[in-house]
């Protein structure tokens, strides 16, 4: 594996972290404005996410699956915007030619062992877990695209990660 992207992605604020040879080389996240229509801001997470890819050469990209909440108050709204970002960044790296891999919540919380009853408790624990082992205090969403790309370069071979569909057994 050499340049992996991992991102946390949602509609405002979108985690990311690069690994290069196995190793963190950047983190951060994309803002989006909330003033502008979902629209709109599916295009801007399309344009930074592939300015990205442009600036750092990235081969390959984890993501995290999406989920219906149950206990998220218009959890079916928030699920849809998900989803339609998660297609967005499909999209792209189809387009791309990149590599991805779709890796659920519970695959990296189990590989990193973060534990937690609620959500917000699992939220806490993935800052814990990159400020010991990283060393690097971040916003949750920065926190767990860095976990997301731990996970892979510790759980899937490079054979994993297929171009153009989704392997689901991670």
């Amino acid at each position: 594996m050499s340049i992996l992207l991992a991102l946390d992605q949602s509609s405002l604020i979108t985690g990311y972290a690069i690994f290069e040879n196995g190793n963190l080389k950047d983190w951060g996240k994309i803002s989006i404005s909330a003033s502008l229509e979902v629209g709109d801001r599916l295009v801007e997470i399309r344009n930074k996410i592939s300015e990205l890819i442009d600036k750092n050469s990235i081969e390959e990209v984890a993501f995290e699956d999406i989920q219906l909440q149950n206990n998220v108050g218009n959890n079916v709204a928030t699920y849809k915007v998900l989803a339609e970002v998660f297609g967005v960044i499909t999209e792209l790296l189809h387009e791309k030619g990149i590599k991805y891999q779709v890796v659920a919540s519970s695959s990296w919380k189990s590989t990193l062992k973060i534990k937690g009853n609620t959500r917000a408790q699992q939220k806490k624990n993935a800052q814990e877990y990159v400020l010991q082992n990283y060393n690097i205090k971040a916003i949750q969403d920065t926190c767990d695209a860095i976990c997301i790309g731990t996970h892979v370069i510790k759980k899937v071979r490079p054979v994993e990660i297929v171009s153009g569909g989704f392997d689901w057994s991670v």
